[in-house]
């Protein structure tokens, strides 16, 4: 066995993909962890990207108004400590001893925000335009490369979340298989819609608009809702109204619209939540497979307040302490 076991091992009885990597206990954590408190911004290797040794810019762009590197906004740069093989080789799944597996081969960026203490929930509408902008130009060059069979693009806030850096940050991962969670979810859709030949999550749209309880936000292009069968404590998911199956092609307005459902939600659950660590991820269609025009793109977004026990672990049951409908309640305020 190698020093560095980076692997995407199947379960035999599940079928699940899982990633062995050895490289992510070497990974720095810039957090203080008997309290949970970030260290200094002095400290932040974020604050400073090239001073801190990230030299090699895939992207970036200024604040709104400007147009020089001195005033960026944002910088999207190569992961220096990914938990995947950064490389272009495209590996077969490989069987032994009755297991399968492949090399845990892909791309890992970091996109980094400038301000250090503002996370989404303060940001305005056009500083959150800019990150989706940048998390679009980036999902197209890697639908480009041959080896990439789904992209997640998904956001760390707090140690609770798995962040190791306190300094605002998004993540997106091209990686040669399509994830468990994904795969369920593509499933799903596929079944209702053979079942139905209607996309479910269009359908759901349409109950949670007449019911109400559960819309917490919308506009001309997105709905934000605590699902019914929410996954997590205040758990928020935001659809575009429109069917489309892949993020990528979201449009000048649905961009411009997005930025200003997600400034209403995460500054919801910034101050009637008291800023708690959360997760978002995008869900979409993967880049190259068709045949998948049944499934609907979304944001899932899962403050982090609580710590799964035995039953989640035990029995795949999520405990949910508050109601979909109270979370709407409180965060349509």
């Amino acid at each position: 066995m190698g020093k560095n076991l980076i692997e995407f091992r199947k379960d035999l009885v599940s079928g699940d993909w899982v990633l062995i990597s050895s490289t992510f206990q070497k990974k720095p954590v810039f957090f203080t962890r008997a309290d949970t408190r970030p260290l200094p911004k002095s400290k932040c290797p974020f604050e400073d990207p090239q001073k801190a040794g990230h030299n090699e810019i895939l992207m970036w762009l200024p604040r709104y108004g400007k147009n020089d590197f001195k005033n960026w906004w944002l910088q999207v740069l190569k992961n220096r400590f990914p938990v995947i093989d950064t490389n272009k080789v495209c590996s077969p799944i490989y069987k032994k001893d009755n297991f399968e597996f492949t090399p845990g081969n892909g791309f890992q960026e970091l996109v980094i925000m400038r301000d250090h203490q503002k996370p989404f929930g303060i940001m305005n509408k056009e500083e959150i335009e800019l990150v989706l902008e940048a998390y679009t130009i980036r999902y197209h060059a890697l639908c480009l490369e041959p080896c990439v069979e789904y992209i997640l693009i998904l956001h760390n806030s707090g140690l609770r979340a798995g962040a190791s850096v306190p300094h605002p940050h998004s993540q997106i991962f091209a990686i040669p298989i399509i994830p468990p969670d994904v795969s369920r979810s593509l499933v799903g859709s596929a079944n209702y819609y053979r079942k139905n030949k209607r996309c479910v999550h269009c359908d759901m749209l349409k109950w949670e608009t007449n019911k109400k309880d559960r819309i917490i936000y919308q506009n001309d292009s997105f709905m934000a809702l605590a699902p019914y069968a929410s996954k997590a404590a205040y758990e928020v998911r935001i659809f575009p109204k429109k069917h489309e199956a892949r993020f990528e092609m979201i449009d000048r307005k649905q961009k411009s619209d997005l930025a200003e459902a997600m400034r209403k939600v995460f500054g919801r659950i910034y101050r009637n939540l008291k800023n708690p660590d959360y997760n978002f991820f995008i869900h979409t269609a993967p880049p190259k497979e068709s045949g998948k025009s049944h499934y609907h793109w979304h944001i899932e977004i899962l403050p982090r307040v609580a710590v799964w026990g035995g039953l989640e672990l035990g029995a795949g049951i999520e405990v949910v302490k508050i109601s979909p409908e109270e979370t709407a309640k409180l965060l349509r305020k």
